[in-house]
């Protein structure tokens, strides 16, 4: 409805609603002029005169709708007075048309600010946030450093690789399926990484190459892939346990991996890459932020070819007596370097999808096991080394049979009187407990501890665990008498295997370690491994008495299948009952089978341990584990050249009467170093290198490793100096 046009000179409200009756602006002005009778109106105006109508109202006369309504004489005195009514006001439209010229105004206006602020203010703060939706810094892959055995073959490298991720807003669901078969997931797999809330999701990291290739073929908006390195072991299961493996970011999870991550790991560093609208790399500018510094490369201790032939035998003792599992360690006893740490069942690092935590363990360092008949020579050593006893003494072995309290301690065999040497060489527990009665609970507490069965031998691998003896003071005799021969103490392999070390160096207890150096990528040093003596334990001239004892185990006793051709073993079978978890009683049936020994025995520079656990077609150690340490010792010698053999005898030289004989010299019976050493199980790098030194000229057929040669390990002569070998893959 209209505004009042005018109002009454005298304040009528009732003259300004009554102009409201009426839309037409003129309708209350002077009318429209009548150019042919025509009256001054009262305001000056001309127009046509108001009738009166029958009510005394007045009428007027409207240009748009004709006739007006009638209006009140009142009003058509109030708007006839002169100078009552007043020039109307803005119409409705032209209202609006105000308010939106001034809206415009005002916004045109702070679009103008706006405009300003951005360009002067603002400016580097939105172009820095462009820069970051469309060129971003990316983390480069760290280069891991590798790592390789005593000899330098590699056991574990970095490759390349990649990262897929996938942005959920930008991904389109009808490609699930190829994304899914190229990164062979699951389609469920990939929806539901689609549908996640958030803008950025890995949906696989550490990608095959053969994976990316298949990917890149489709081309998918919204899914991306980020440079990235793989961790791999050339050799699979070779050494899993030990080498350890590492997680999707190449952090070190155990073995090697993680005790020496730090060297390992590489430093980070960024790079700028510029990325389309869908998230995809068009290029980079090669801006690094920080300079990339691979890891650093770290050499064990451990020899590739004696490992992999170590898990070869070792696994088919397992299989050959269905035991439950084994493992096997080889250390130099003058060093305390590790050349070989096996276990079966296997643990390949390269596919942990099918392999258990029990199998990835290190259990050589982790897993306890009573040692047996293994810990008389410890017994032995403290015997002599504390003159309780001498070798030649005769020991009366009760037929058999011991009371002790209400216990009664067995021998295999029903012994009477024997040497200790046939002691130890026949494993009579009721002998060797003697002894250890004679020693007392506190000298064979402290002789145990000196060869260091009551803590960690702080080995360089992580988890790593000990179980302290009892103390001696709550030793009652029962207990005195089993710890003597190796019953309710616990031993780890690697505590076991250093031990017997300090008998074969001369009485000095090495501390183990399986890295002997850490190299960084410029060639410097970083950290050094070097031999390190714990402690003396007994005299060199107690090991030798207990050598001797040793000897007389394998050439006659119990470990008679653990004798090397040409080579003098000193060693020791063992054989355990096992603890029923349910019951904590012995358990009738299973047993732990083991044999330790070192070679040469004169001159020892290798200690092999062979444990065997739950075997079921023989149960003794020197039945089960004896035979393994044969095997394992046999490749020892034939490749580092220890086999020895006797020369015939020559007849004298023949001295002239002018000829000054200066000495006499002893031709019978000189032992000479068979000349043709053994190249089985060596890789073709190996080979070759062993080869050049010995000046062979090599004809290798085959790839993978050496399985036959020829001439054949032994052989004294080759007429054309030429080595023939026959490689073969590894299999497993």
């Amino acid at each position: 409805m209209a505004r009042p046009l005018g109002s009454c000179s005298g304040g009528s409200r009732l003259c300004s609603r009554d102009c409201e009756r009426c839309d037409s602006l003129t309708c209350f002005r002077s009318g429209v002029p009548d150019r042919g009778n025509s009256t001054s109106s009262p305001a000056g105006r001309v127009g046509k005169p108001r009738t009166a109508g029958a009510n005394g109202s007045s009428r007027g006369s409207c240009p748009i709708r004709g006739t007006c309504p009638a209006i009140p004489t009142e009003t058509a005195k109030c708007l006839g007075k002169g100078g009552a009514a007043v020039s109307p006001g803005p119409s409705l439209i032209e209202q609006r048309l105000r308010v939106l010229a001034w809206l415009a105004t005002c916004v045109f206006a702070l679009c103008v600010l706006r405009a300003v602020s951005l360009t002067i203010w603002w400016s580097d703060f939105l172009q820095a946030r462009g820069r970051s939706q469309h060129v971003q810094r990316v983390r480069m892959p760290p280069e891991r450093g590798p790592i390789v055995d005593r000899n330098g073959q590699l056991l574990a490298i970095s490759v390349s690789s990649g990262d897929v991720y996938l942005q959920p807003k930008k991904f389109d669901p009808r490609n699930a399926a190829n994304v899914a078969h190229a990164l062979s997931l699951p389609v469920e797999e990939v929806l539901r990484r689609a549908t996640s809330s958030a803008s950025f999701v890995w949906l696989k990291r550490n990608v095959a190459a053969e994976e990316l290739d298949r990917l890149s073929q489709f081309n998918v908006p919204g899914v991306g892939v980020e440079p990235a390195r793989r961790r791999t072991y050339p050799f699979g299961q070779l050494a899993g346990q030990l080498l350890g493996t590492v997680g999707v970011d190449l952090q070190g999870l155990g073995g090697v991996e993680a005790a020496y991550d730090r060297f390992l790991r590489a430093s980070e560093a960024t790079e700028r890459v510029e990325r389309d609208a869908y998230g995809r790399r068009l290029r980079r500018d090669g801006q690094v932020r920080t300079r990339l510094q691979p890891g650093a490369r770290v050499e064990l201790t451990i020899d590739a070819s004696l490992q992999r032939v170590t898990e070869q035998h070792l696994r088919a003792a397992v299989e050959q007596t269905h035991a439950k599992q084994g493992l096997s360690i080889i250390v130099d006893p003058q060093t305390g370097e590790v050349l070989a740490m096996a276990h079966y069942p296997f643990f390949d690092p390269n596919d942990r999808s099918q392999a258990t935590a029990e199998h990835a363990r290190i259990r050589a360092i982790t897993d306890v096991f009573e040692p047996g008949s293994t810990f008389k020579a410890f017994v032995a050593a403290a015997g002599i080394d504390q003159h309780v006893v001498r070798p030649e003494e005769r020991l009366y072995c009760e037929g058999g049979r011991y009371q002790v309290g209400k216990h009664t301690v067995r021998d295999h065999e029903g012994y009477g009187w024997l040497t200790f040497a046939d002691v130890i060489r026949h494993s009579s527990n009721i002998c060797t407990a003697k002894i250890g009665e004679r020693l007392g609970p506190r000298r064979l507490y402290e002789a145990l501890q000196g060869f260091g069965f009551h803590r960690i031998t702080d080995i360089d691998l992580p988890g790593e665990k000990a179980y302290p003896l009892r103390p001696w003071e709550k030793w009652a005799r029962i207990h005195l008498v089993t710890t003597s021969f190796g019953q309710g103490v616990v031993v780890t392999p690697i505590q076991l295997v250093t031990a017997y070390a300090a008998l074969a160096n001369g009485g000095k207890l090495m501390r183990p370690y399986v890295v002997r150096r850490v190299v960084a990528p410029d060639g410097s040093v970083v950290l050094e491994n070097r031999p390190h003596v714990v402690r003396e334990v007994v005299s060199e001239d107690t090991t030798q008495e207990v050598t001797r004892l040793l000897e007389l185990v394998v050439e006659g006793g119990t470990g008679k299948k653990a004798r090397l051709e040409g080579i003098k073993v000193a060693g020791k079978t063992g054989t355990a009952q096992k603890v029923e978890p349910g019951t904590g009683r012995y358990s009738p049936r299973d047993r732990v089978a083991s044999f330790i020994g070192y070679f040469p025995a004169e001159a020892p520079r290798y200690v092999i341990l062979v444990v065997i656990d739950t075997p079921r077609t023989a149960t003794y150690g020197g039945l089960v584990a004896a035979p393994v340490f044969k095997e394992i010792g046999e490749f020892v010698a034939d490749r580092f050249g220890l086999r020895l053999a006797t020369a015939p005898s020559l007849p004298p030289p023949v001295l002239t009467s002018g000829t000054p004989s200066l000495r006499t010299v002893s031709w019978a019976g000189e032992e000479t170093l068979i000349g043709m050493p053994s190249f089985l199980g060596l890789s073709l790098r190996e080979a070759l290198h062993q080869a050049r030194l010995g000046g062979w000229e090599v004809e290798a057929e085959g790839w993978g490793f050496v399985t036959a040669q020829d001439p054949p390990p032994g052989a004294t002569s080759a007429p054309d100096r030429k080595l023939r070998l026959r490689l073969e893959p590894p299999v497993g």
